[in-house]
């Protein structure tokens, strides 16, 4: 199996985090033998930068599976290979809410049809080859993503979440099925998304954590 390891780096975003949490990555991706992909170039200039990362729909095209990963997670030494968790023909990711929180989707009819509210958190995201249609680039601009979202809801505004919003958007679109990566409480341990809100919260939380992980 051909298995491709997303990373989203541009502008050398937070180096001190970044130093902490992509060993843990790599190591994950050697491990269980996925190549590396560090994005580090801008190929969407339209859009908020978070949408580069639909770079996967390109660079992702003629792997077996595709892992996209947060530069700002923690990946702990025991956490086994997704094949192991998430089933053929599905999606799989870590955190989950309803899109209609945060965007129009009782405007776009494939949101009506699929029903299912999903909104997909980008951190830690897996597709196989038969679902790869989840990385599609939307046949939106960046005005009209714009002015489906619903204002003042949050402080990070709408551009935060524009990435979220085209994966969410093509699992309604073509159906596709999905499972939770670290469903239950004790799994959470495994994967760690520090977040880069507070930037001297998420280093104290890498160092805290990769601290316990030592004495295993």
């Amino acid at each position: 199996m051909k298995k491709l390891l997303h990373v989203v780096n541009i502008n050398d975003f937070f180096p001190e985090l970044f130093a902490l949490c992509f060993p843990t990555i790599q190591s994950y991706a050697q491990r269980n033998g996925y190549e590396i992909n560090l994005i580090t170039q801008r190929k969407f200039p339209d859009y908020p930068i978070n949408y580069e990362k639909m770079q996967v729909y390109q660079d992702g095209r003629g792997y077996d599976l595709n892992l996209l990963v947060d530069a700002d997670m923690l990946i702990h030494p025991h956490f086994p290979d997704v094949t192991n968790i998430v089933p053929p023909h599905h999606i799989g990711f870590n955190d989950n809410y309803n899109i209609s929180s945060k965007f129009h989707t009782h405007l776009l009819d494939y949101f009506l049809r699929d029903g299912r509210d999903v909104g997909i958190a980008t951190n830690f995201v897996v597709s196989y080859k038969s679902t790869h249609d989840i990385w599609e680039p939307l046949p939106y601009t960046a005005k009209e993503i714009e002015d489906l979202s619903i204002k003042g809801l949050n402080h990070r505004g709408w551009g935060h979440y524009a990435d979220e919003f085209c994966l969410s958007h093509n699992l309604a679109k073509y159906g596709l099925r999905y499972t939770g990566i670290t469903w239950e409480d004790w799994q959470r341990q495994f994967l760690i998304h520090t977040g880069t809100g507070d930037k001297q919260q998420a280093l104290m939380t890498a160092r805290q954590t990769l601290l316990q992980w030592s004495k295993l």
